[in-house]
C-alpha cells in the first residue's frame, strides 16, 4: 500500500534523528559558537512501505556554550523545504539541550541532561509534536577506556490532522508520548581511533524497544568520522540501522557535516527508521569564543604566526615524573614535555582552526581547573580549547 501521511510524518521525525547523528562528534567545535547552516537531505519510507523518497533543502542555526567543568547547553532551529509535497511536507524543528556536570577524582563524573524538542509540518497534512526528556548519567574515563550509564525519561504530545477534500471531512488524532529506560556504552581506545559497544532499553505506550550495537570513531586535525550499526527490537519488527556520520572543518570558519545510512527509531516520538536517509550541511561560524593567548592563563601562547599554522608554546604546572600534551593537533598521540622548575612545556606547530587538548600527568588525564573554555569530549572528560586564526593575508 502507499505510504500514508502519518507514516511520512514519522519518517520526517526520523530525519531529525539522522541529523542528530551528524552533530554527535562534537570534538571539532568550539566551546561556544553560533553557526549558520544550509544543505540538503533525504529520507525514504520505512522498509516494506511503498512510497517515494522525500528530499529537502534544509537551513538553520546552531549555537552552544559550555562553562568550565563541562556544564552548558546547545540549541538549534532547522527548517526543511520539501522538493516534492507528494513525498513529504516541509517542516520546522527546534531543539534545546542542557547539561550539568559534576566531576570527581579518579576519572569519575556525574551529569544531568535535559532536552526539549518541537516539530511541525503544515502541508500536505498538519502534524505537530513537542516533548521533553532527560535523566542522570554516570561516567568513568581514562585516556584509553570510558564507560557511561544513562537513565532516560520523557513525556510529550503529538497532534495529527488529516483533511479529505472535496468531502470537507477532517480527522484529528492526538497522542500522549512518553518513555523511560536507559542506555549503556563502553569505549576502548584513544580519541584518535576507538571502538564502542552500545546498548539500551526503553518502555513506551506502543511497547518495549531494545537495542545493541557498536560504533567505530576516527578523529584528527582533519575532522571526525563515525561508523555506527545497531540492531533494534521494536514493538512492530526487528530493525538494523546505522551508517556513516562525519564532521569536517573547512578553514577556521566553515565546516561540513553529514550522514548516510538508515536512521534509527525514536522510542519517544515512535518514529520508524527510514530507508535511504542522508544529507550534507555546510556551516559558517558567525561567532566562536576565543580562549585568547594571554600567558597568565597558563596553558598556551602563540610564539609564531603563519598563514596555515602557528607555533604555539604549551605549558602546565605539575609536580610529576612525566607530562605529555595531546590533542586533535597531535592526532591524540602524547607528545612529551620538558620540565623547568615545576613547569612543563613544549612548542608545537598547530594548524589554523579550533582545537581541543589536554595533558597526561604521570599517565593520568589532566586539565587544570582554570583552563580556558573547557568543553567535554565524547567520554565526558574536560578538554581545553585553542583557537588559531593564522596570519592576515
Amino acid at each position: 500500500m502507499p505510504c500514508s501521511p502519518l507514516r511520512r510524518a514519522s519518517s520526517g521525525v526520523a530525519l531529525l534523528c539522522a541529523a542528530a547523528l551528524i552533530h554527535v562528534p562534537a570534538s571539532v567545535h568550539a566551546q561556544g559558537h553560533v553557526t549558520l547552516e544550509l544543505g540538503g537531505s533525504q529520507i525514504g519510507p520505512p522498509l516494506g512501505v511503498e512510497g517515494d523518497v522525500a528530499r529537502y533543502v534544509v537551513g538553520g542555526v546552531r549555537a552552544s556554550g559550555y562553562a568550565r567543568g563541562g556544564s552548558g547547553g546547545f540549541a538549534s532551529v532547522l527548517f526543511g523545504q520539501t522538493l516534492d509535497e507528494a513525498a513529504g511536507g516541509s517542516f520546522l524543528s527546534a531543539t534545546v539541550e542542557g547539561s550539568l556536570v559534576r566531576r570527581w577524582v579518579g576519572g569519575w563524573s556525574m551529569g544531568l541532561d535535559a532536552r526539549v524538542l518541537g516539530w511541525g509540518t503544515r502541508a500536505p497534512y498538519r502534524y505537530e509534536a513537542i516533548a521533553v526528556e532527560g535523566g542522570p548519567s554516570l561516567r568513568y574515563g581514562t585516556d584509553r577506556f570510558a564507560a557511561r550509564l544513562t537513565g532516560l525519561g520523557g513525556v510529550g504530545t503529538s497532534r495529527f490532522e488529516l483533511a479529505r477534500r472535496p468531502q470537507g471531512l477532517r480527522f484529528v488524532f492526538e497522542d500522549d508520548l512518553w518513555r523511560y529506560g536507559g542506555t549503556g556504552e563502553i569505549t576502548l581506545g584513544p580519541l584518535a581511533s576507538n571502538l564502542s559497544a552500545l546498548g539500551g532499553w526503553h518502555r513506551t505506550p506502543a511497547g518495549d524497544y531494545a537495542s545493541v550495537g557498536g560504533r567505530l570513531s576516527f578523529a584528527g586535525r582533519w575532522g571526525v568520522v563515525e561508523i555506527r550499526i545497531e540492531r533494534w527490537d521494536t514493538p512492530s519488527s526487528l530493525e538494523t540501522t546505522g551508517g556513516v556520520a562525519f564532521v569536517l572543518p573547512i578553514g577556521s570558519a566553515w565546516s561540513a557535516r553529514g550522514f548516510a545510512g538508515r536512521s534509527e527509531p525514536d522510542p519517544l516520538t515512535l518514529a520508524q527508521p527510514g530507508s535511504e536517509a542522508g544529507g550534507v550541511i555546510i556551516g559558517r561560524t558567525l561567532w566562536a569564543s576565543d580562549p585568547g593567548t594571554d600567558p597568565a592563563r597558563g596553558l598556551h601562547r602563540v610564539v609564531g604566526v603563519g598563514e596555515a599554522s602557528s607555533s604555539v608554546h604549551l605549558s602546565v604546572e605539575a609536580d610529576a615524573a612525566s607530562v605529555a600534551v595531546l590533542g586533535d593537533f597531535t592526532l591524540w598521540e602524547p607528545v612529551a614535555m620538558s620540565p623547568d622548575e615545576g613547569r612543563w612545556s613544549v612548542v608545537l606547530t598547530v594548524p589554523v582552526g579550533i582545537h581541543h587538548f589536554g595533558f597526561l600527568v604521570d599517565d593520568e588525564w589532566y586539565v587544570p581547573d582554570d583552563a580556558p573554555d573547557v568543553a567535554p569530549d565524547e567520554w565526558g572528560r574536560p578538554t581545553a580549547t585553542l583557537v588559531i586564526e593564522g596570519a592576515a593575508r
